[in-house]
C-alpha cells in the first residue's frame, strides 16, 4: 500500500500512518483544477474515468497535476476490467479504484493484476514508464512499487454487502470504498443514500471492513458529513466535489446577483 506518511504540501507533522485523510472529488479534467487539490489542502484526489468523458492520456495529465499539487492522485476506472490497474500504475497513479467489486474472486483478480509476475499478472514494462522516472529509478521501484500504490474496491451492490468481508481479507486489496449512492440504488432506493436500509447495509460493511485491518473509505452524504464519518471510524473520506462545489458557488453568486438586478 501506498507510503502515505509524507507529503510535499504540509509543513506540519502527520500521523505516521497518514490516516485519517481528506480527499476531493474531480470530474473537470483540467490541471488546474487537479493542481488546486493539493494546494487547497486535501490530500486526495479522486479522478473520476468512470463518470466524465476522459481518456488515459487526460488521466495522464491529471495525475500530474494532482501530483505537482502535493495531493495523492487516484484514479477510479471505468469498469473492474483488470487491465486499467497495470496501466494506470505504470502511469505513476498513486492509486487506483475499481468500482462494482462484488466477490472474493473479482477481488482477487483485480488485486494479482498490481503484482508483476510471477506472483500477479501486471506485465512488465518497467524501464520505460513515468512511474520508473522512464528507466532511471527501474530498480528502486521494483523494491518498492507496491507500497507505494494504493488498490480501492468499490463495495457498492446488494450481492457486495454479504461478500463484504471476503473481498476486504483478499491479500493485495488495500481499502474498501464505500459506494453510497449506488449501494441505495442496489437496496431499492435510487437516489437515497440515507435511507435506513442504505445506512444499516454501510453498517455491515464497515463493521467487516474493520475487522479486517483494511481501511475504509467513502464520500459525504447529504446528511453525514466528512466530521460524522470520520467520528464513525472511517479512514479517508471524500468531502469535497469539483462539480459540486462549482455549481454551489455560481449558483449562489447568480442568485445574489438577480436579486441586485431586481432591487
Amino acid at each position: 500500500m501506498a507510503d502515505l506518511s509524507t507529503t510535499t504540501r504540509r509543513t506540519e507533522p502527520q500521523k505516521a500512518s497518514g490516516f485519517p485523510a481528506s480527499g476531493c472529488w474531480v470530474n473537470i479534467f483540467d490541471p488546474i483544477v487537479g493542481e488546486l487539490v493539493g494546494r487547497c489542502g486535501y490530500d486526495y484526489a479522486m479522478i473520476d474515468m468512470e463518470h466524465s468523458p476522459a481518456t488515459l492520456d487526460l488521466a495522464l495529465n491529471m495525475i500530474r497535476a494532482v501530483q505537482l499539487g502535493g495531493a495523492k492522485a487516484i484514479v477510479r476506472v471505468p469498469d473492474k476490467s483488470p487491465q486499467w490497474i497495470g496501466r494506470l500504475m505504470d502511469m505513476g497513479a498513486d492509486g487506483v479504484m475499481v468500482p462494482m467489486v462484488d466477490s472474493a474472486e473479482e477481488a482477487t483478480e483485480l488485486a494479482r493484476a498490481a503484482v508483476y509476475a510471477p506472483e500477479g499478472t501486471r506485465g512488465m514494462a518497467a524501464p520505460i514508464v513515468r512511474a520508473t522516472g522512464y528507466g532511471v529509478s527501474t530498480e528502486h521501484y521494483l523494491d518498492n512499487y507496491r507500497k507505494n500504490f494504493m488498490l480501492l474496491l468499490q463495495i457498492e451492490t446488494a450481492t457486495a454487502v454479504d461478500a463484504a468481508a471476503e473481498i476486504a481479507a483478499v491479500d493485495g486489496v488495500d481499502c474498501i470504498f464505500i459506494g453510497p449512492f449506488d449501494l441505495a440504488g442496489s437496496l431499492g432506493h435510487r437516489a437515497e443514500p440515507d435511507h435506513k436500509d442504505t445506512k444499516a447495509a454501510i453498517r455491515k460493511i464497515s463493521k467487516a471492513v474493520k475487522a479486517s485491518g483494511k481501511l475504509l473509505s467513502t464520500l459525504n452524504t447529504p446528511k453525514s458529513d466528512a466530521k460524522a464519518l470520520l467520528a464513525r471510524g472511517f479512514d479517508l473520506v471524500f468531502s469535497g466535489s469539483d462539480i459540486s462545489m462549482l455549481r454551489q458557488a455560481m449558483s449562489s453568486d447568480a442568485a445574489n446577483s438577480e436579486k441586485l438586478i431586481e432591487s
